[in-house]
């Protein structure tokens, strides 16, 4: 981790813990997501962030960073510090890890959201929707030395949501998990820290750091509200950890 962004790092953390008992003036809304909530969420992220080893790094800076461009969302960002920190942050990418072979199998650990989300209604929120769920439990890409490679999927879910009465923003999620046996085959490349991914008919690039690779995702969960007239969405940071 550079210098400049752990200084930016307990600068943050600091404001944080300064502030905890002040009161925050309006309740500003985005996307769903209340500034007091926002902040809530990044301390606890920078918090985590401040534990990373080489093992979870990606995992626990694109949730960081993700926390903060919702904070920015949510609660403004007036002297631009916030962007300064996602700036540093950049892809993630450790630089003083030295890169693992690509070659073998590398499972799925984690769906990385933009806000943490109450999957399985325990009361607990978590970033990592994965956590949330029993499915996706054994999603794999298999990459041999000959520049091929294979995608192995066994589940996939669907999320149906109800809004929880006297909330506009507060949800009850159904889970319903499909498990499957499917594989597709791929070819692959790498340009430094770049993976490419071609299956014929979508190419993907990953980001390699360490012994995890990471993909972002568009709006890559959505659920639907059990009558059908709404959806919400996040976008998604996939990440494979090599096993």
């Amino acid at each position: 981790m550079k210098l400049s962004t752990q200084i930016l790092l307990y600068t943050l953390l600091l404001s944080f813990l300064s502030c905890e008992d002040e009161p925050i003036e309006g309740d500003f809304l985005t996307g769903g997501l209340t500034c007091e909530v926002a902040l809530a969420n990044t301390s606890q992220a920078a918090l985590n962030f401040l534990s990373v080893n080489d093992d979870n790094y990606t995992q626990l800076c694109t949730a960081y960073r993700n926390a903060l461009q919702a904070q920015i969302q949510a609660c403004g960002d007036s002297d631009a510090s916030l962007q300064i920190i996602v700036n540093g942050l950049g892809d993630c990418t450790n630089n003083n890890q030295e890169a693992t072979a690509l070659e073998g199998t590398w499972l799925l650990t984690a769906w990385l959201g933009e806000e943490p989300i109450d999957l399985n209604n325990d009361g607990t929120a978590s970033d990592n929707f994965l956590d949330e769920m029993d499915c996706y439990e054994n999603e794999t890409i298999v990459f041999d030395i000959d520049g091929t490679a294979i995608s192995m999927s066994t589940s996939y879910a669907s999320f149906i949501f109800d809004i929880e009465v006297g909330t506009t923003d507060q949800f009850t999620y159904t889970i319903e998990c499909e498990f499957e046996d499917e594989n597709t085959n791929m070819t692959w490349s790498q340009s430094g820290n770049t993976v490419t991914l071609d299956d014929g008919t979508t190419v993907s690039d990953f980001i390699l750091n360490g012994n995890q690779l990471s993909i972002f995702i568009p709006e890559g969960f959505f659920a639907f509200s059990s009558d059908f007239t709404a959806t919400t969405t996040q976008d998604l940071t996939f990440v494979y950890t090599k096993q």
